[in-house]
Order: structure tokens, then sequence, then C-alpha cells
């Protein structure tokens, strides 16, 4: 178990930062600041990645009971009126008054201090009954994480792992080729 002293006074981590990040291998330094003080970390596990038929894949994790981070990635329609299917839309969705930040890399991802989401189109085969869902949204946020309180730091952390989350996932999603793109 690792335990994190504690510095200037700062409340201790007294569990272990996940070595991988639902499933991902994407390296403790890319996400460790997600995770806040506390004693017990447990995950609560949802639908494996890259199933293309289910809407929520990912896991959250909680700390002392209290919800602490997530990675959570699922299909959205185009332009759809009805559900989130940008970050943008996605971020507001957290309720959140501030306004989202472009995160320039390869993807179309949002920050905002409390995490990033991260889009990509996804053509599906041809047939599929859930032809229409052809965006997959990861959606990186954690709750009262200690970047929350730092919006540039924020910013950095949270666009980059959103980047490193979509780059693995992309490879698990079967999209048809010529037509996966960073949006």
């Amino acid at each position: 178990m690792l335990v994190l002293a504690s510095c200037a006074g700062e409340p201790e981590r007294d569990y272990a930062v996940p070595e991988r990040l639902c499933g991902l291998d994407l390296g403790q330094e890319n996400y460790a600041a997600l995770f806040g003080p506390g004693k017990k970390l447990e995950k609560d596990s949802l639908a494996e990645w890259g199933d293309m038929h289910v809407m929520a894949q990912g896991c959250r994790y909680l700390v002392d009971g209290l919800p602490q981070a997530g990675v959570v990635g699922g299909w959205a329609k185009q332009n759809d009126e009805a559900a989130p299917s940008t970050p943008n839309e996605q971020i507001k969705a957290h309720n959140t008054p501030e306004r989202p930040r472009r995160y320039k890399g390869p993807y179309e991802v949002a920050t905002w201090s409390g995490g990033a989401v991260a889009a990509v189109d996804c053509r599906r085969p041809s047939g599929d009954p859930d032809k229409d869902f052809t965006r997959f949204l990861i959606d990186v946020s954690a709750d009262e994480s200690p970047l929350s309180e730092d919006p540039d730091r924020a910013h950095e952390v949270f666009g980059k792992l959103a980047e490193l989350v979509m780059a693995d996932v992309v490879g698990k999603l079967s999209c048809q080729e010529g037509n996966r793109s960073a949006g």
C-alpha cells in the first residue's frame, strides 16, 4: 500500500492509487492528481471498454464511500437534440458554471476544472441496429480533486488524460475503416 506523507498540513491519502485507471494502462503519473485524501478506495466498474452496444463503459472510484474520480465512455448520436454529443454539451451536463476550454491534441477535447470530455467519430458496421450512434465520448472527471483549485493545471492534467484514454479506447472500438476521426 502506498501512503503519501502530508505536506504543509494537507490531508493524507492512506490508500494506493490504482495501477491501472479503469482497466487502462496509462501511467499513474498521468492520473494520480485526481485522487484526494482518504482512507479507503473502492472501484465501481461498468461495462468493459470496446463494447459497441453498451452505452456506459469504464468505471468510477469512491474514496471513503464518496465519489472521487471516474472515466466513463458512451455512445452518442451526432447532433442529437436530446443527449450530449459534443464535449462542450457533456460538460454542460455536469452543471458547472465554468466555460469549457478546448484542449489541443489529436481528439476533440474540452476541459473544465473538474474534468475533460473527449469525442471521436466512429462509423459502425452496416446493418448494426445502433448505426445512428456514431460518436464515442469519454468523460474523465473528479469530484473535489486536488486539481479543482488550479484551473490551469486541471486543464493540462485532464486534457492530457482524456487524450490518453481516448487513444487507448479507440483501438478497442470496432470502427469501420474510413471513419475514425478526431472530430
